[in-house]
């Protein structure tokens, strides 16, 4: 039972029976994080200032493989040059 206080339910032997990211309490449903819309909005204005004084080119040598976590990353990053406008 999810509601009741269990502290075996994180023993090592019961680790191997979670699912990853199961466990999102701050994450979704009705306790999603308060600060969610705000850190959003902050960071698409810091991206568009950003965009604004740099433009970005991605390096052409770079075979770019995806990491299919919660969201799509790139497995080892991706390089790219900044240059001033």
């Amino acid at each position: 039972n999810p509601d009741t206080f269990d502290p075996d339910r994180f023993s090592e032997e019961n680790k191997k029976k979670h699912v990853p990211h199961a466990y999102m309490p701050f994450g979704a449903g009705p306790r999603l994080c308060i600060g969610n819309n705000f850190a959003m909005m902050e960071m698409q204005l810091i991206l568009s200032m950003f965009s604004k004084r740099y433009r970005f080119e991605v390096l052409s040598d770079q075979n770019i493989t995806v990491q299919p976590l919660i969201t799509l990353r790139p497995r080892n990053g991706i390089k790219v040059k900044v240059h001033k406008r």
